[in-house]
């Protein structure tokens, strides 16, 4: 892997006051007046804090040509909103997280199967704000939201910028939306943060109660030093639209062009049948041009992946409930290729069709279990697997479960880690959660992957919500 640097900027002039915001604003929706009546209390508290604070740790270790080796990583997560529920005119978003590797294993020079892209950073420690911002809502009678900060997914794409967002309304069945700022690329070989930018409009029409669609275009600057240097500018427009067929009959569709060419299209429908207990999901994807080397928001970890070439998938899946302690989910899922010479690591041509079986409460009141047949198919080879999975849910105690079981994978792939992918791998696995205090959780899992070589993780986790 090569440097991978860290180009988020917290330091934007606007982060600094959300920060002294969220510090102002704390004492007054976290702590209350114990001389008080609740009413009154309750009365004068316009704001409300609501989030969670998160930590993980994370122990890796794969044994590959009698070498073992082991990885550790220590995790943080913090979200925080502040509302104003009665009023509903102002409110403030936070949302971090924080990585620490203790292992200190960052020499990329050197074979290590557990390396990810974290690795790659010159420090062991590494910060990500993802969100930082403020909302006002109807502060203007055609403006039902404006928002200033560091913000996150305004509209369907995985965008992250510094700088403003704003919904107008034009007519009662017409809204459009504005956006743009300083784009932020929490992964990039050798760049520099604010160099880069980013815009994009959006209008919404409803054409009934059953039917909506979207249109959409973005426009992207990326000032990219590695391989070459280079300014990628990319124009997207999609269109998207949701049609109700019947009270449980909903379908959607989307189409993506880029660049002046057609990008890919996926349709989606979920039906239910409530007097048979069953419910039907059916999905396809087109991809229909390769993927080259795109602005970071359109092609976010082609340093790693590399080319992408054109392929569609069909997926089906059907639920059947056999009264209260049954249950039989069939499903379908095919990845074809459209170019038969494109197959490289990333790209595969398969199919997988699989029968799961559910036995709910069965045995034991709030213990269920499950079975599961599957049949791949790929490179002209069928792989006939089968996998096992319980779980058990505590009584008297909101969340608490216990799950255990194992299942098989043909490709495994992990975008993170300089392997990318392992096949025929055979997992088997045990997790739970369970509250120790009110709002204060403790969660663990362990994985054991038998293939080629063994990988093992165990994680260990605690979070509270506030």
């Amino acid at each position: 892997m090569k440097d991978i640097r860290l180009i988020s900027r917290p330091d934007h002039f606007i982060v600094p006051l959300l920060f002294l915001f969220f510090s102002l604003c704390f004492p007054i929706v976290s702590h209350s007046d114990p001389q008080k009546p609740s009413g009154e209390q309750n009365a004068q508290e316009s704001l409300i804090l609501t989030g969670y604070l998160s930590t993980k740790y994370v122990h890796r270790s794969a044994e590959a040509s009698d070498n073992r080796f082991r990885d550790q990583d220590l995790f943080g997560e913090l979200r925080m909103d502040i509302t104003a529920p009665e009023e509903n005119t102002y409110e403030a978003h936070l949302f971090g997280t924080l990585r620490r590797d203790l292992s200190d294993n960052r020499d990329s020079s050197a074979f290590y199967p557990l390396e990810n892209s974290s690795d790659t950073h010159r420090s062991g420690t590494q910060g990500y704000l993802y969100e930082a911002n403020l909302a006002a809502n109807d502060l203007f009678r055609s403006v039902p939201r404006f928002t200033l900060g560091r913000q996150s997914g305004t509209r369907d794409e995985p965008l992250f910028f510094d700088g403003i967002a704003a919904d107008v309304r034009a007519t009662s069945k017409l809204i459009m939306t504005l956006y743009g700022g300083a784009a932020v690329h929490f992964y990039e070989i050798d760049g520099h943060g604010g160099d880069d930018t980013l815009a994009g409009a959006g209008l919404d029409y409803s054409f009934s109660s059953n039917t909506s669609a979207s249109l959409d275009y973005l426009s992207v600057s990326d000032q990219q030093n590695y391989p070459a240097n280079a300014d990628l500018r990319d124009r997207m427009a999609s269109l998207k639209v949701w049609h109700s067929f019947a009270s449980l009959m909903k379908g959607s569709a989307k189409y993506r062009y880029l660049n002046g060419e057609p990008r890919d299209v996926s349709v989606r429908a979920v039906t239910a049948f409530p007097e048979s207990d069953m419910q039907l999901n059916v999905n396809y994807f087109r991809q229909f041009r390769t993927q080259n080397e795109l602005s970071n928001e359109l092609s976010l970890y082609y340093a790693i992946l590399g080319r992408s070439a054109p392929y569609q998938t069909y997926d089906v899946k059907l639920r059947k409930l056999f009264g209260p302690h049954y249950a039989v989910d069939l499903g379908y899922l095919k990845r074809e290729l459209i170019e038969a010479s494109g197959e490289s690591l990333f790209d595969r041509d398969y199919n997988r069709t699989f029968l799961l079986i559910e036995f709910i409460d069965l045995v034991r009141e709030r213990l269920s279990f499950s079975i599961i047949a599957e049949q791949w198919e790929a490179g002209g080879r069928e792989y006939d697997t089968a996998g096992f999975d319980a779980g058990y849910k505590f009584k008297g105690v909101k969340k608490a479960r216990v799950n255990g079981g194992t299942y098989y994978s043909l490709y495994k792939y992990d975008y993170y880690a300089e392997q990318g992918l392992r096949e025929k791998v055979r997992t088997y696995y045990v997790n739970g959660n369970y509250p120790l205090i009110s709002n204060f959780w403790f969660n663990g899992s362990y994985e054991f992957e038998d293939s080629i070589e063994n990988y093992q993780t165990l994680r260990l986790g605690m979070r509270y919500d506030f």
